[in-house]
């Protein structure tokens, strides 16, 4: 029998006499530079009065799909008189409040955001002018318009981004960051507040720049943080407007490649990050998507650096830039030949992936994708990618990969189904055949596996 936490455990768990708070839950994602990048996450639960730091034990997070409930209002109990000596607050339970969508869902339209530039006080330094920020937002290859156009399909865009010219916080490098370029310290409340402030008397945020309210904020600094950029957001009131704005710190090292701060932005939109299947700790072992390896196997501009690559068809998907009419939905029968289009393809009326839910509450979805274009001419190859995704890991996305043990870098062709390769799942033993290559897609056969030799072990405990 599979064992799923039921809503009534979940409601046992609020009828303790512990604390319970309510509040949207907002995760911080740190990303660290490029090679021995460093990764951290920062948990919080915010309300009108504070913003409180969370901690959730290891089994916990896999028990549960914290990432999927990112920027959702959710109901927290406490571990009753347990805080933590750094200042997290460990938590007993959470409860999805029902109704409630996630930051992350439904991102639709215009989507300014505002770049402020900011110098530590004890830091003259100015890395790039104010027109090269300015002209990051262009509708043009390398600008972060023209690619969330594509990416998303043209659901959304970011007209009426603008970049403020370098403002000066009122404090020193290490009073904002004490162990410049390590660790995860940075005071990243401190600098949102400080930044903005400093920023308020060249923009009103509620306004904008065409009249409707800025949704994020990058803000990019004139040295290191602590070990990372971080993209996620913070609840603050500016110019009189209240609300979670999407938000990245970015150290130099960031904004001299695009792909990064496009991964900020991601986090900032609410994506958690995408990954291989190594199972090692770095999510960064992906070249697939710029929410998993930023940088590798990228598009270089001679302005912007390493650029972005698209995102997973999974993360589209929970973005609301595409739906289940987009796709192919598998079920117990099927047999079906499908034609499954390049990611890059932007015509609306193609299935551009196929998704395979399976009977321990996982799925795969499976997608095309081709070296060409703007963003993904770099790609290790052209191939069927196939991704498995669990909720309640820290990085819902894995790659698919035939080798055992899987590559630590998933640029191999394990993770490459190509013309005359067939895909077996390891869970219900559904099958996904490539049979020919051509120039907008591949075909692809998906059918329900042999009933006899289904799989029916698997116990999951996640929630997904």
């Amino acid at each position: 029998m599979k064992k799923f936490l039921s809503l009534a455990l979940l409601l046992s768990f609020f009828a303790a006499h512990s604390k319970t708070m309510e509040g949207l839950l907002s995760l911080d994602f740190g990303d660290g530079k490029p090679p021995n990048a460093a990764y951290h996450i920062d948990y919080h639960l915010i309300t009108e009065q504070q913003t409180i730091p969370l901690l959730f034990s290891e089994a916990f997070k896999k028990s549960m799909p914290i990432m999927a409930w990112n920027g959702s209002k959710v109901r927290v109990q406490f571990k009753e008189n347990q805080v933590e000596s750094n200042g997290l607050n460990p938590v007993q339970a959470i409860e999805l409040l029902a109704g409630e969508a996630t930051r992350g869902g439904g991102v639709s339209g215009p989507q300014p955001w505002v770049s402020i530039l900011c110098k530590f006080s004890d830091v003259a330094d100015e890395p790039e002018d104010l027109a090269y920020f300015q002209g990051m937002y262009a509708n043009l290859p390398a600008g972060v318009d023209h690619y969330w156009r594509e990416v998303s399909y043209d659901t959304i865009n970011v007209v009426g981004s603008l970049a403020i010219d370098w403002v000066d916080l009122p404090k020193t490098h290490t009073e904002y960051a004490p162990d410049p370029g390590n660790g995860s310290d940075a005071d990243l409340s401190l600098l949102f507040n400080d930044c903005t402030t400093a920023a308020d008397p060249f923009v009103n945020f509620a306004t904008g720049a065409s009249g409707s309210s800025f949704v994020g904020i990058n803000m990019m600094f004139n040295e290191l943080l602590d070990c990372c950029a971080w993209g996620g957001g913070r609840f603050a009131t500016l110019d009189g407007l209240q609300k979670v704005w999407r938000t990245t710190w970015n150290p130099p090292w960031s904004f001299a490649n695009e792909g990064v701060i496009a991964h900020e932005m991601g986090h900032g939109f609410g994506l958690p990050h995408a990954n291989n299947s190594d199972g090692d700790s770095s999510p960064y072992d992906s070249p697939w998507d710029v929410m998993s390896s930023a940088t590798g196997d990228s598009v270089n501009d001679p302005v912007y650096g390493r650029l972005g690559k698209h995102i997973n068809m999974e993360f589209k998907h929970n973005l609301g830039w595409v739906d289940d009419s987009d796709g192919y939905v598998a079920n117990t029968q099927s047999d079906e030949l499908v034609f499954v289009r390049f990611t890059t393809v932007q015509n609306t009326n193609v299935d551009k992936f196929i998704r395979i839910p399976l009977s321990d509450g996982t799925h795969y979805v499976v997608e095309a994708r081709k070296t060409t274009g703007n963003y993904e001419s770099n790609l290790p190859g052209t191939a069927v990618i196939i991704h498995h995704v669990n909720r309640c890991r820290s990085e819902p996305p894995w790659v698919v990969d035939a080798d055992n043990p899987p590559a630590d870098f998933a640029d191999t062709e394990g993770v490459m189904w190509k013309t005359g390769e067939t895909f077996v799942d390891f869970v219900d033993d559904y099958q996904v055949e490539v049979l020919g290559e051509f120039t907008n897609g591949f075909n692809v056969r998906v059918r329900y596996g042999n009933e006899l030799i289904k799989r029916n072990s698997f116990e999951p405990t996640c929630i997904n």
